[in-house]
Parts: structure tokens; C-alpha cells; sequence
């Protein structure tokens, strides 16, 4: 367990006024970290309300029971992802709730914790993985994956142009030794990036892909909004925080589908489908950090809100 920690919630207030919690409200965390953005929104729960908090890290989820303790008759916490809420609400009997928040980046001991594989700066096992009793590594991604397949992960999570030359790479490394740290793939991006400036863009771009392709992150992200959207009752709202442009632009699709009147096929002539919307959007765009927010916590930088609101 982490002791102690650096932890600030990104767009705090404004994801406070886009919830607009009530004392009643019964919340849906999918993403709980370390209990950041609870700890406020709890807060503003009265004795009537609920908090349900998912999270895939056992590490963070015990973090944050610690840090919610106070709280602990109003919450119920579960080490699970977020795409099973509505099942695992279904099986205690919460079939509807009033919001639902979904926090996508990286809680700060992921980044800090070396032993974790998330870091840039710091040496330690190629892990990468959220829920670390299950699933591939980074190290296994990088020593099996074809080469066809690596240069897709970096071209289509990481948009790096030069995938082709860093996969061909890596599979040629991997043939003189197997990966098992951050140093020796930051390694191979410098035989391929020489200037610290690009070395730097690469390894981001690299690192990033690697992560959502352990932890299949946008592809989940794709099928839980739809389901998390059919749990809110009327006159409920989501917010979504994103911090890469492929987790943005899913959300946006995803709440733009949402706000349709007709969501029949292209084959159908006629549509059949309600007239009224059944969501409307809060935000047109998406809500940034303020330039002091971002001067104070600098991770906080690319993060993007979006909220909607079932009518």
C-alpha cells in the first residue's frame, strides 16, 4: 500500500458543477483512483445518498477506502473496470443511478511507483498492467507480439510515424535479449531518436501505446459508455474526463450517437425510432484546464472534460 502520496484532481470544480450532486444522488465512480474526486463529491452527499467505486488496482482501491474511511456506511467499493458496472450494480439491485463520473488518466502513484512500468524517468519491470493479478505484461507484449502487430499498437494508440522502424527494431533486439525494463526499451528508442527533444516525444508515444494495448483501454472505453449511459435515470448526468485525443474523440462519438433522434440503419426508409432525444450534451466542447491549474499540476495538462445529461 502507498503511505503517502502527491495527488491532485484534475478539474475538480469543474466536474463538481457538471455533476451537480445532490444530497440523495447515487454515484457511479468507474475509475475511483485514490478517492480524489470522491472525497469532494462525498462530501456533498447527504445521509440518503450512495457512492459505488470501481477500480481495476487493488493497490489504489485499498488507498482509497483508507482515505474514505469516514465515509465507508456510504460506499461501496469494487475491484473491478468500469465496462462491468452494470452488471455488478444489477447483482446488489441498482438497476438506475443519478451520476456517473469516469476518470481516465493515470492516478499519480502509477506514474510515481517504478515498480510499475508506467514511468518514463524511472527504471523498473516492464509491467504496465492496471489489475496486476491478471493479464499481459508489457515485457510479454513486446517479446511475442508479431512485428505486424507492435507496429499497429504504435501507430494506432501511440500515433508515432516511425512504427515501422521501432517495431522492426524491438523484434530485432528481442532476439539478442528478452525485455524486461523501461530502461532497455527507452534504449531502443534512443538508437532510433538521438536528440533528447524527439527521444523524449517518442518514448511518450511508445509508452502510451504499449499501456492502452496491456489494458485494452480504448476498446473497453468504446463498449461501457453505452451501457453507463442506460443506468442513468432521468435527469442524470456523466462526465468524462480524457486525456489523449483517442479516448476524446471515442467520448465524443460516443455522447454524439447518444443525442440522436434516430439511430436507425442506413437500409431502413422510414425511421421508427422516437422523436424525442433521450440525452442532451452540457458541454458542445470540451472543458480544459485553466492555465493555473496546469501551472500547479502539469499532468493535468491534456485532460478534457465532456458531460451529458439524460432528459
Amino acid at each position: 500500500m502507498y503511505t503517502s502520496f502527491e495527488h491532485q484532481s484534475v478539474l475538480l470544480q469543474e466536474t463538481l458543477e457538471y455533476l451537480k450532486i445532490e444530497p440523495k444522488d447515487q454515484v457511479v465512480d468507474g475509475t475511483l483512483g485514490l478517492g480524489g474526486h470522491a472525497l469532494s463529491i462525498l462530501g456533498q452527499l447527504g445521509s440518503g445518498g450512495h457512492y459505488y467505486g470501481f477500480d481495476l488496482d487493488e493497490t489504489n482501491l485499498a488507498q482509497a477506502k483508507q482515505r474514505l474511511k469516514e465515509f465507508s456506511s456510504h460506499v461501496t467499493f469494487f475491484h473491478d473496470n468500469f465496462a462491468h458496472c452494470q452488471d455488478r450494480l444489477n447483482s446488489i439491485g441498482v438497476t438506475s443511478v443519478s451520476k456517473i463520473l469516469l476518470d481516465l488518466g493515470l492516478s499519480s502513484p502509477h506514474v510515481d511507483d517504478s515498480t510499475r512500468g508506467f514511468s518514463l524517468q524511472k527504471e523498473g519491470p516492464l509491467d504496465m498492467r492496471f489489475d496486476r493479478s491478471s493479464g499481459m505484461t508489457a515485457a510479454e507484449v513486446l517479446n511475442t507480439w508479431s512485428e505486424e502487430d507492435l507496429r499497429h499498437i504504435f501507430y494506432r494508440y501511440g500515433e508515432e510515424r516511425y512504427a515501422p522502424k521501432a517495431a522492426s527494431l524491438i523484434v530485432e533486439r528481442r532476439r539478442e535479449k528478452k525485455f524486461e525494463t523501461t530502461s532497455e526499451l527507452r534504449a531502443v528508442i534512443h538508437e532510433i531518436m538521438t536528440h533528447p527533444a524527439d527521444e523524449r516525444r517518442m518514448s511518450t508515444r511508445i509508452f502510451q501505446a504499449l499501456r492502452i494495448a496491456v489494458n485494452d483501454e480504448l476498446e473497453v472505453l468504446g463498449k461501457a459508455i453505452p451501457p453507463l449511459l442506460s443506468l442513468l435515470k432521468p435527469g442524470g448526468r456523466m462526465v468524462v474526463l480524457s486525456y489523449h485525443s483517442l479516448e476524446d474523440r471515442i467520448v465524443k462519438q460516443a455522447f454524439k450517437y447518444a443525442i440522436q433522434t434516430c439511430h436507425c440503419p442506413p437500409q431502413v426508409l422510414q425511421c421508427t425510432c422516437p422523436r424525442d432525444p433521450s440525452f442532451r450534451l452540457l458541454t458542445k466542447k470540451p472543458i480544459v484546464p485553466s492555465d493555473s491549474e496546469i501551472q500547479s499540476n502539469p499532468r493535468s495538462r491534456s485532460a478534457k472534460l465532456r458531460a451529458i445529461e439524460r432528459l
